[in-house]
């Protein structure tokens, strides 16, 4: 369901579409081939071996990924401050983030590499570049995040028979099936594709997490106009999963009381 937004590390024109450095139209074929230009290159085999000028070693979970202390600094003023506070040049040790999520970031540092926004990565990108504070993929994120949450229509419950699926039913006392209804929460997109909510929910709960504490209003605003319109299974299940703290909670439960307050106003008004 999610569109694919790339990233521009020029600040001009096109902030959505990132661009090599360099064109390849005017190169020699003899240049292409000292150079592999046209060799896809394996990201985890870039990062997780030594490479000429690597000067820096990042230690995430036992796991060494190499890397050069400009392109870090020139990406994220946290890593300028570790950096300049390292003088005896000693690994950088990060044991709570993923592997494959610090990668997913560094590619967007790199310009070798061309990476992408998409459904998979959005999460992880989030909360590290804001972590982080690289600003470049800070906004990047928000900007996939809004265009995203433009293309929902509307939120809304469905009630379904049960087919007589564990958990669906419950057996009574004469021992026959009696019919049970359980509610789901669907969300409908522009194009009418309708799905299950629960793990967008979730998505927009870690989403969520990372910009409640940056006070970032605009896209909590967005966040919140759909999680106020889901049932309160749904969000239980969902901030759970995602191990959303009490502040967060209170206000996402309190949203949804003041949309449900307007809601039954504006029913009775008419």
């Amino acid at each position: 369901m999610m569109d694919i937004i790339s990233v521009n590390k020029k600040s001009n024109n096109e902030k959505l579409k990132r661009v090599h450095s360099m064109t390849t139209q005017n190169i020699s074929k003899y240049a292409r081939k000292l150079i592999n230009i046209e060799d896809k290159i394996n990201v985890h085999d870039y990062f997780l071996h030594e490479r000429p000028f690597t000067n820096v070693k990042i230690i995430i979970n036992q796991q060494t990924v190499w890397c050069d202390k400009a392109s870090l600094s020139a990406a994220s003023p946290i890593f300028r401050e570790q950096l300049l506070k390292n003088h005896k040049d000693e690994p950088l040790i990060f044991n709570d983030i993923d592997l494959n999520d610090f990668i997913a970031m560094l590619e967007f540092i790199y310009p070798i590499f061309n990476p992408e926004i998409n459904e998979k990565n959005i999460s992880c990108l989030v909360e590290l570049s804001y972590r982080f504070q690289y600003d470049m993929l800070e906004q990047a994120c928000q900007i996939y995040i809004m265009k995203y949450l433009s293309t929902i229509r509307r939120v809304f419950g469905n009630t379904h028979n049960s087919d007589g699926e564990d958990g669906d039913y419950f057996i009574n006392n004469t021992n026959e099936k009696t019919e049970y209804h359980q509610q789901r929460d669907l969300i409908e997109f522009h194009n009418r594709t309708c799905v299950d909510a629960l793990n967008i929910i979730a998505n927009l709960c870690r989403w969520l997490k990372t910009y409640y504490y940056k006070n970032n209003m605009l896209p909590i605003h967005a966040i919140m106009s759909v999680l106020q319109q889901i049932s309160i299974n749904y969000l239980e299940q969902a901030v759970t999963t995602v191990d959303i703290d009490d502040e967060i909670k209170g206000y996402i439960y309190k949203a949804r009381a003041q949309y449900l307050e307007q809601m039954y106003h504006v029913k009775h008004i008419a």
